[in-house]
Order: C-alpha cells, then sequence, then structure tokens
C-alpha cells in the first residue's frame, strides 16, 4: 500500500497536481479538483481512500489546494456566496475537498502553497492549523506579512503577532521553490554547449516595471559591445534550454512572483542566473557569487554588477557548473518531494509545536 496521500493540487489550477513531488509508488491521490478523472491519477473511489484515513494507514498526509471556494473576507456576502453556489454547482466533486477530515487526522500532516501571492489564502486555514509544516513558495521575509488583510484585524504584521492563531501557525512555515521537473532536469544537465554570449533574456515585457527598465541597461551593455542576446517572444523550449546553455548569464527578473522557473533551469543548463534581490526566505537558495549574481533594481545596478562579473568569465563558467550541481540537489521535484517528507517528520520528532496527537 501506498506510504503517503497526496490531496489537492500544487496550484488553484486543477491542471497541476501533486504527483509531479512523488512516483506513484510511494503515493495515493485523492483528486478534488474540477475534473473529477484528472490524469487518472486517483485509482480508488473516494470512499475507500477516506477509510484508510481514518483508520491511519498512511504515514503523511500532503495537502495542497483543494479547490474549494471558501469564505472570503475581503469580498462582500453576496460575491461569496454566488462564488461558492455557481463552483459548487459546475463541479461537485470540490465537496471533496470540504469534506476531507483535515481536523481529525491522527497521522502528520504536510501543506504546499506553490502560489504566486505571498499571503496565505484564508480557506487553507483549517491545514494550517492542524499541519505539522506548511511549505510556502513566496514565503515573505518577515513570515508574519503571510497573513496581512487574512482578517479585519491584521492590517499589520503586529496585528498578527498579537492573534494566537497566526502566533501558533508562523514557526510551521517552510520556505519551498518551484523547482524543475526531474526528467528536464536530468536532460539539461547533460547539455555541453559552447559558450557564445555574454548575457541571453527570453520573456514578455508588457505590465513587467521592472523587466522593462532593466532590459534598458543589457541594451545599453550591447551599445556597450557586449555580447547580449535579447528576445521578447515566447521560444519554444528546447530552443530556450539552448539559448540558456550558450550564455554565460541568464537574466532571470522576478515575474507573478519572485521564485521563477528560470532561476533554476538556466542553472540546470550550466549557466549562472543573474536574478534581482530576493523578496522571499528561500529553500537551499543559489548563492550570490557562488551559484549566481543578485543585482538591486535601483539606478544601473544590474548593468553594473554584469561589467563586474563579466571581468572573469572563465570564473562564471565555474560558478555556473556549481549552479548545476546545486540545482540538481536540492531544486528537482524529486528533491523537494524529498524535502517536504523529511522536514515534516523532522519537525514532528522535534519536542515542541507540530506534534500529532
Amino acid at each position: 500500500m501506498a506510504r503517503y496521500l497526496a490531496v489537492g493540487n500544487c496550484y488553484d489550477r486543477d491542471w497541476c497536481d501533486l504527483r509531479i513531488f512523488f512516483s506513484d509508488a510511494e503515493i495515493e491521490f485523492l483528486n478534488t479538483g474540477p475534473n473529477k478523472g484528472l490524469f487518472g491519477l486517483q485509482k480508488r473511489p473516494d470512499r475507500a481512500i477516506l477509510e484508510n484515513v481514518r483508520h491511519q494507514k498512511y504515514e503523511l498526509v500532503v495537502a495542497g489546494d483543494t479547490g474549494f471556494p471558501h469564505f472570503n473576507p475581503r469580498k462582500g456576502l453576496l460575491r461569496n456566496f454566488c462564488n461558492t453556489a455557481w463552483k459548487t454547482l459546475r463541479h461537485p466533486n470540490l465537496l471533496a475537498g470540504q469534506r476531507f477530515p483535515f481536523s481529525r487526522l491522527r497521522v502528520p500532516l504536510a501543506g504546499i502553497d506553490m502560489s504566486d501571492s505571498m499571503v496565505v489564502d484564508n480557506r487553507r486555514f483549517g491545514v494550517l492549523e492542524r499541519c505539522v509544516c506548511f511549505f510556502k513558495r513566496e514565503l515573505p521575509q518577515n513570515p508574519s506579512n503571510s497573513f496581512l488583510y487574512a482578517t479585519a484585524k491584521t492590517e499589520n504584521s503586529f496585528n498578527v503577532t498579537n492573534i494566537e492563531f497566526f502566533r501558533n501557525s508562523i514557526p510551521k512555515l517552510r520556505p519551498i521553490s518551484l523547482g524543475v521537473d526531474t526528467e528536464i532536469a536530468g536532460r539539461l544537465a547533460k547539455l555541453q554547449l559552447e559558450k557564445r554570449m555574454d548575457v541571453f533574456y527570453a520573456g514578455l515585457l508588457e505590465n513587467r516595471l521592472n523587466r522593462q527598465a532593466g532590459l534598458k541597461q543589457l541594451e545599453q551593455l550591447k551599445a556597450e559591445g557586449y555580447a547580449v542576446d535579447v528576445t521578447t517572444e515566447r521560444l519554444p523550449q528546447e530552443e530556450f534550454f539552448r539559448r540558456c546553455a550558450q550564455a554565460l548569464l541568464v537574466w532571470s527578473p522576478e515575474g507573478n512572483g519572485w521564485d521563477c522557473f528560470r532561476h533554476y533551469e538556466a542553472a540546470l543548463t550550466g549557466s549562472v542566473p543573474l536574478m534581482q534581490s530576493p523578496t522571499i526566505r528561500r529553500h537551499a537558495p543559489l548563492r550570490d557569487n557562488v551559484h549566481a549574481i543578485y543585482y538591486f533594481i535601483e539606478e544601473e545596478d544590474l548593468a553594473i554588477r554584469v561589467r563586474q562579473a563579466l571581468q572573469n568569465r572563465p570564473r562564471l563558467v565555474e560558478m555556473g557548473q556549481a549552479a548545476r550541481q546545486h540545482a540538481l540537489a536540492w531544486h528537482t521535484h524529486e528533491a523537494l518531494g524529498r524535502y517536504v517528507i523529511e522536514e515534516t517528520q523532522r519537525t514532528r520528532q522535534e519536542a515542541g509545536f507540530g506534534k500529532v496527537t
């Protein structure tokens, strides 16, 4: 029998399931998203799985986003009612996530929040209250800020820490990265291409002011004679990877969240990610001047850091190889799955909070 149970998806979108972190052999899936037959992951009826939950047949339950539209205090009563009624009528199996007995679990529970938001949505509070660890991708450097405006009383971090539920929840928060599919990571790690460019960037610019400002600096570097490869069109995946591998530096600015697939994809191709200074807590971070180059968004710091780094191109080649090994060790989905399990088990075994009774 499977050792673990995964409930829900990685995101609030139904297409990305928790399978990315675990092998089918060690985990069973309870799908709670709109598409009941999603990927054919769920092999048994809800009833049989819930029966195993009641009899503590799993070593660990991992909870993603169950999809159920809980009450949002930032919206009006009528809008909340209409949203809940519409989604439930359209996708009745969303009730599976609502019915899951998180509050009665007698095995360790881990929560995963891979959303772009730095705030923990209030619909995750049931998991947060019961879990041993709650892994959040966009975890603020001040973890109290994860609960800003979650209620009418949490308009600042001082008020957050005065509320018992949030005060007890903060120590459960753990960072986690987006990571890269394990199979893709293995393929990228084999890329060995000649470094032909100094800096490469591919990405959208519309309504992204930080990228527009950074692009002006890259254009200035190109005018100075540096080899800069820039495209603002979406590239086929394999071409994107190839052009990353041919560059010493890959510019990886913030997107909808600070964490970005590009950070780790660039590293896995043997290039050095060029990233703006982080706004979040990170799991096994790529370190400045070891695996990556970081810059501040103020003034011309991006261009300054690039000029400094390119004074020693052989060193950048070494950093790219170090970044590749670091990403392989810590940021494949397989490695992140192990991290979730091991960190939850370690935390539960320690004295203090998080023990399941």
